[in-house]
């Protein structure tokens, strides 16, 4: 028996939304939305307008909750929904995890290439402040500047998009 729900006579009773989120750990509004997308079926109502939810809806929220946790996309989530509900082989699966794992391990080399950039930004920032005794509030850190030389900025104090402006 799912947690959240009420036996009666030995039956299982559906719940209103706010227990529903609470038992799957999302919000009523993240509720809300991944109805509108699709990705759990439409809630019965309660003769007051309310909705309600089975534990079926509940298991399909957490499945999305803990796919979402793994770091799938709402798309993927929503295909492997599809698999979960019809036959499907195992190699549909693996298929969309082989996939899954390219995409994290390309997401983890630009993530190292991105702490090594920042550890050396932080570096270049430390060694220009012992060589200087007394920074001015006219001093720029050295990662502003280099930010700056990057995009081309004409001495403004802020980074740009990188994009060139339209032609007229």
């Amino acid at each position: 028996m799912t947690p959240g729900f009420i036996l009666i006579n030995g039956m299982a009773e559906t719940v209103h939304i706010g227990k529903a989120a609470r038992v799957a750990g999302v919000s009523v509004d993240t509720i809300r939305f991944y109805q509108r997308l699709g990705l759990i079926k439409g809630a019965t109502r309660s003769a007051g307008g309310y909705r309600l939810f089975d534990s079926g809806q509940i298991g399909d929220l957490k499945f999305v909750r803990h796919a979402q946790e793994l770091g799938f996309s709402l798309n993927e989530i929503k295909e492997l929904l599809a698999l979960r509900q019809k036959d499907h082989t195992c190699s549909d699966v693996q298929s969309m995890l082989k996939r899954k794992l390219t995409d994290v391990r390309e997401k983890i080399k630009s993530l190292v290439s991105l702490e090594a950039e920042l550890r050396g930004a932080l570096h270049n920032c430390n060694r220009e402040l012992r060589l200087k005794r007394e920074v001015k509030h006219d001093d720029c850190c050295p990662l502003i500047e280099r930010l700056d030389r990057v995009n081309g900025s004409n001495g403004n104090r802020y980074v740009t998009s990188g994009r060139k402006p339209a032609k007229k």
